[in-house]
């Protein structure tokens, strides 16, 4: 018996010493875990501000972008609409002007505007002064010959149009409109440089494999619930194995001072349960082992997570310089276009009304060749009164004069002159003299035909 209690002896303190060594890793096992639940504790919070800060940035980058994108639609649809307008007020001009080409100014009112003009040089000399003879018949020689040149020319009523005015005021409209296009491009650059840093910002929020929606506290009541139920368990296990040993080793210690007969059929019993128990405590130690793994790897995860969000939040306020610039410059952009838009409406509001006023040009030539001819037959017209008038007066004046003859010969003989002197008067003579001659031109029938059908055209439009 006594070697037998020997042997229970030694397992057993073999088996308590084994247990306390069990119990001391998981005792250091949970010193850590503690460590790194608290840890835990400490970072969640941080991670979850930088997290939800780089979400509310990548919103407002998103929320720029979207605004950029809005922004260049209306540039886009703008340059549409301003280019097509002013292809078609181009047009419209261009074809008013081919009609001007196509218009040539009749013969006779060409030869009296230069006329007209010779005679205003002849009367009044360059320089204001009396020209010398040799030097006068040289610059009119000139002027002659220029004159000449002038009848000679087809002249057309596009020879009256300010050309260059007219393709400085087209080369300005484009260059406006092209500027648009060019904030367009630099709107679209803009919007792409700011896409890039919504990529990278979405890439970042990506690579957050942490899940806020997991309560942080409850993780750690639970990890630290488990670990105290181990540790509990593995405790009292413990402390069955001492009191076994305790009960093993009086056993053995009275079978030494006695030589009575001991039951130790309980010990044994007890004895054979060791495997189990020791089982039991090398689960617990397990179960406290991946316990605290899985809370250490939650803390690698976090310090991880937040060494990186610590990281992209530095690169944030890096962003935050370029977002402010990317703003101004679209602030830019948006001023920039507003002045060019309204240049250009301003622009393409004098191209309509110089096109107006060069039809209105056309038109009124035609009403004006109506006007002279007009002018001509109410000319004649008075001219043709005049002269009725003045055969009337005539043959007043003759049959006055006769019946004043008649006087003199019958009575008027008689008087003394100095009686009444106005007698002796000759009877009044009426002249008709205008107040001006007419120097308007005489219309050819074929411009004047050519006149009268272009006003019905135009009186065929309006209706």
């Amino acid at each position: 018996m006594e070697q037998e209690l020997i042997v229970l002896t030694s397992l057993s303190k073999k088996t308590l010493q084994f247990g306390e060594n069990l119990c001391s890793k998981a005792d250091n096992y949970v010193k850590e875990c503690k460590v790194d639940v608290e840890n835990v504790e400490k970072i969640c919070p941080k991670l979850k501000f930088l997290w939800s800060e780089l979400e509310v940035q990548a919103q407002s980058v998103e929320k720029l972008k979207s605004f950029a994108e809005k922004q260049n639609g209306i540039l886009q649809q703008f340059y549409a609409s301003k280019e097509q307008e002013l292809m078609m007020l181009t047009n419209e001009l261009e074809n008013t002007l081919q009609n001007l080409r196509c218009k040539h100014v009749d013969i006779s009112i060409r030869e009296n505007a230069v006329a007209l003009e010779k005679s205003t040089r002849e009367n009044t000399p360059p320089g204001g002064g009396d020209l010398s003879g040799g030097k006068r018949g040289l610059e009119f020689d000139f002027i002659e010959k220029d004159y000449n040149n002038k009848i000679e020319e087809k002249i057309t009523l596009y020879d009256y149009v300010e050309e260059q005015s007219v393709q400085e005021l087209k080369d300005k409209t484009r260059e406006e409109v092209s500027a648009i296009v060019n904030y367009y491009n630099n709107s679209l650059t803009l919007i792409e440089h700011i896409k890039n840093h919504l990529l990278q910002f979405n890439e970042m929020l990506e690579s957050n494999t942490i899940s806020f929606e997991e309560s942080v506290i409850e993780f750690s009541r639970d990890k630290c619930n488990i670990l105290d139920q181990e540790t509990r368990s593995m405790a009292e296990i413990l402390v069955s194995l001492a009191k076994h040993y305790d009960q093993v080793a009086a056993a053995l210690k009275a079978c030494q001072s006695n030589t009575e007969e001991l039951d130790i059929s309980v010990l044994k019993e007890d004895t054979d349960l060791i495997p189990t128990i020791v089982e039991e405590l090398q689960e617990s130690l397990q179960k406290i082992e991946s316990t605290c793994e899985e809370v250490r790897i939650r803390n690698q995860i976090y310090q991880v997570s937040y060494d990186e969000a610590g990281k992209l939040f530095t690169e944030l306020e890096g962003f935050g310089t370029k977002m402010e610039s990317f703003v101004n410059t679209m602030k830019e952009l948006e001023a920039e276009f507003e002045r060019s838009s309204t240049i250009v409406d301003r622009y393409l509001e004098e191209l309509y009304n110089l096109n107006l006023w060069y039809e209105e040009f056309s038109k009124s030539y035609d009403y004006m060749i109506m006007e002279i001819d007009r002018r001509n037959r109410v000319r004649e017209q008075h001219e043709k009164t005049a002269e009725e008038y003045l055969a009337k007066l005539e043959g007043l004046y003759i049959e006055e004069a006769q019946q004043r003859e008649i006087f003199f010969q019958n009575q008027g003989r008689y008087l003394p002159i100095d009686l009444c002197p106005p007698i002796q008067e000759p009877p009044i003579k009426y002249d008709i003299i205008p107040q001006y001659i007419s120097r308007l031109p005489t219309i050819s029938s074929k411009t004047l035909a050519e006149a009268q059908e272009n006003i019905l055209k135009y009186k065929g439009r309006i209706l």
